[in-house]
């Protein structure tokens, strides 16, 4: 077995694997091992998802993801601009997401429901007449269910 020594570690990250090991019952050194495997193998099963059998360049789970998520954004665009909103918020791509009816019996068991959204909305406004570009937060919300659609994938 390979022999592995390490220098310089900051004292906050050496007070944490110490503290950890300590929890898990281990040697510091078995506890540092424990981590990278943890480490490399969740990182070797990113890279797996990444490629998967691929479909025109594009995995077939990103795919179907990407047209449902393009479908979600088109609808929320349509809902924001009936609202008066210029920018797509979460609550709107939410509002798509629960007339999906494979998507809303999930949300409304996390506790999503159309009210609960509805009451994040601000007031509506004077329909606008074009489509609205997606807020940097919904982004952020469809980047965040992809990734947690494919951890959940594996």
């Amino acid at each position: 077995m390979a022999t592995l020594h390490v220098r310089n570690v900051p004292d906050e990250l050496y007070e944490r694997l110490r503290a950890s090991a300590e929890e898990e019952s281990r040697s510091i050194g078995a506890q540092a091992t424990a981590l990278l495997r943890a480490a490399l193998t969740q990182r070797d099963v990113r890279r797996q998802v990444q490629t998967r059998v691929r479909v025109g360049g594009r995995s077939a789970f990103r795919e179907r993801f990407a047209k449902t998520a393009k479908e979600l954004v088109a609808r929320g665009q349509e809902i924001a601009a009936g609202q008066g909103s210029r920018e797509v918020l979460p609550p709107h791509v939410l509002l798509a997401m629960l007339e999906d009816d494979v998507l809303r019996p999930t949300l409304e068991r996390g506790g999503v429901t159309e009210e609960s959204v509805r009451a994040a909305l601000p007031p509506p406004a004077k329909r606008i007449e074009f489509a609205p570009p997606l807020s940097a937060d919904a982004r952020q919300m469809l980047e965040r269910a992809l990734l947690a659609s494919l951890d959940a994938s594996l």
